[in-house]
């Protein structure tokens, strides 16, 4: 028997989300960006359960953000990591 240990850090790869450090894109990139790949981009009001922000559906990859340039600059970045 073991301490289970090992377990919970299978187990906790499992659930967390790996997600990849955003680009650091510019004005012109975002809205060239947005305009090539994004289907759909709504904001979300705030309300006293959810903070707001951004959601994004880009080629079939959902992103949200506190700020358009956030969830444009993370959707970016796992639009690559797929693609690459």
């Amino acid at each position: 028997m073991g301490n289970g240990v090992g377990r919970w850090s299978n187990w906790k790869e499992l659930w967390i989300e790996r997600r990849p450090a955003p680009l650091d894109l510019s004005d012109k990139e975002i809205l060239d960006w947005l305009a090539e790949y994004c289907d759909q981009a709504v904001y979300n009001h705030p309300t006293p359960h959810y903070r707001g922000g951004f959601t994004l559906l880009c080629d079939e990859i959902k992103t949200s953000g506190p700020t358009l340039r956030e969830a444009v600059c993370l959707a970016a970045a796992k639009w690559k990591e797929v693609n690459e």
